[in-house]
């Protein structure tokens, strides 16, 4: 009897040893996948940032956080498009109006038509079909920085547009 007890405890040590390092394998969803996904980003603090704003990155996977980052590259572009068109009222001048004018079909075109697409794409997993919408999205804050020769009083907005679209795309395309 005392060798069963005896062979009995080292079985159950060894199911607690095989649950241990399974569960230390096997680390949830999100509880380092943020970091080892934005390390490889090119733009990894904004990356870190981002997806650690929002409370769903902690029980995510890849496409979870690919579609995180693609919920913040939308806000952000809602709210520029949103500040172009505030800032197009007060406009007078002709070139001005179809400056800031061209910017807006540009953000428009992202929000409407372009950023809608990826988000299906990425639900039907057609990841080079969402690449591909994103480099459109990507390109819009240089096309409006284009118009202003220069001079533009968005360079920062455009930048800051262009960063976390550029962000996403660098997300998806570890998808």
């Amino acid at each position: 009897m005392n060798n069963f007890m005896n062979l009995f405890a080292v079985f159950v040590m060894f199911i607690q040893i095989q649950i241990a390092l399974s569960q230390a394998i096997q680390a949830p969803p999100g509880s380092n996948l943020v970091q080892q996904l934005c390390k490889r980003n090119r733009y990894q603090a904004l990356c870190i940032s981002t997806l650690n704003l929002d409370p769903r990155s902690k029980t995510s996977n890849l496409q979870g956080l690919a579609s995180i980052s693609l919920d913040a590259t939308t806000k952000k572009f809602n709210v520029t498009l949103t500040y172009l068109i505030s800032v197009l009222k007060n406009v007078t001048r002709r070139e001005e109006f179809e400056t800031y004018g061209t910017c807006i079909e540009e953000y428009g075109a992202a929000v409407d038509r372009f950023l809608p697409a990826v988000v299906a794409d990425l639900k039907a997993k057609k990841y080079s079909e969402a690449m591909s919408e994103m480099k459109d999205v990507v390109a819009k804050p240089g096309y409006c920085e284009d118009q202003f020769a220069g001079q533009s009083p968005l360079t920062a907005r455009n930048k800051a547009v262009h960063d976390i679209a550029d962000m996403t795309a660098d997300i998806i395309k570890t998808l």
